[in-house]
This record gives C-alpha cells, structure tokens and sequence, in this order.
C-alpha cells in the first residue's frame, strides 16, 4: 500500500529543506546590504560610520539565547519538561531583552540627531540593522508554539511527554539553526561595520 505523506520516510526531510532555503534568503538579503555599503564606500566616497557602542554590546546579548536555545533542545532530547521550559524562557527572555536594548540604541542615535538620513552610512547602519531586528523577533512565535503546548498541559495536570514527539523535536531543531544563523548573522554584522570604519 502506498505510504501518504505523513507516512513517508525521507532522506532529508521537507522543512530541512525549506529551512534551509529560507537561510539561504536571508544571506543574500544581508550580503547584497553589506556589497552595496562597500560600493557606497569605495565607488562613491561615502564616510565611514561609527558602530554605537549598545550594537556591539547587545552581540553578547543574542550570543546568550543562543546559549539558552541550545540548552533547550539537550533537555528536549533528554524528555525533561521543567528544564525544556525553562531555557525556553531563557531564550525568550535574551531575545526581547536584545530588541528592547537595540531599541534604545536607536533612540541614542537619534537623540544625537543621527536619523537615517544623516549620512549614507547612517542609512545603511539603519536599514541592516531594523531588518535584523525582524528577523530576530520573528523567530519568537515558531519557538512559543514549541514551549505554550507544553506549558498548558504541565498547568492540566496532563502528561507532557505527549508533545515531546519527533515533530516537535524537528520544529525545535530548525528554531535552533534559524536562531543561532540570526545571531551569527548580527556577530558578521558587527564585525563588518566594525572594520569597515577603521579601513
């Protein structure tokens, strides 16, 4: 009989695929932001920026959730509910924490009267790093549909163990790799702008 689709057993599975697909997206996106500086720079003279000291901070603040998210996908493989949400917060707790700073970030910049376009590096700097800023908060939903599952039944008094299955363990798995390439992504980021300013 012919296996249906759930049924199925794949070498590499679909939403590896499209995961992966997705990354691939995102590192174009900011690889032809980080060409298009570097012409800016070279072809039309535009002034190098400095990084504000908060972006450079907050790089240790995304490291941490991805630490935490690490943390979270042990305990999942390890079937330890308490230890699973708890990370899980973690992470949560890291990512807004690293929103709310780069917000304030910004508001600095623009108490200084640096607004987009003060300069065109200042744009650049602007446009990178609010496009990061939703990437980074647009992983938050797809791990909260991991640990709300998972904490509602604890609140129950219903068997947690029934959501630690394969499908939830594949959908934490691509969160982690979506997380730690976001967080890697800002560390490039950061490193570019950094450099960049001193050449």
């Amino acid at each position: 009989m012919t296996k249906s689709y759930h049924q199925r057993a794949y070498s590499v599975p679909p939403s590896s695929i499209i995961m992966v697909l997705i990354l691939m997206g995102i590192t174009a996106l900011f690889s032809a932001l980080s060409i298009a500086y570097l012409y800016s720079r070279i072809d039309k003279g535009m002034d190098s920026i400095r990084v504000p000291w908060l972006f450079v901070f907050n790089t240790f603040i995304l490291a941490s959730s991805s630490f935490c998210i690490q943390k979270c996908r042990k305990y999942f493989n390890q079937r330890d509910e308490k230890q699973i949400l708890n990370w899980g917060l973690l992470t949560i707790g890291a990512t807004i924490l690293f929103l709310i700073l780069q917000t304030i970030a910004w508001n600095h910049l623009l108490a200084q009267h640096i607004a987009p376009g003060f300069s065109g590096g200042h744009g650049y700097l602007y446009a990178i790093s609010i496009l990061h800023f939703l990437h980074v908060a647009a992983g938050i939903p797809f791990l909260l549909r991991i640990l709300l599952p998972l904490y509602v039944s604890g609140k129950e008094g219903n068997s947690v163990l029934y959501f630690l299955n394969d499908d939830q363990k594949t959908r934490l798995k691509h969160t982690a790799w979506y997380w730690h390439f976001i967080d890697v992504m800002w560390i490039y980021l950061m490193i570019f702008f950094l450099v960049s300013s001193i050449v």
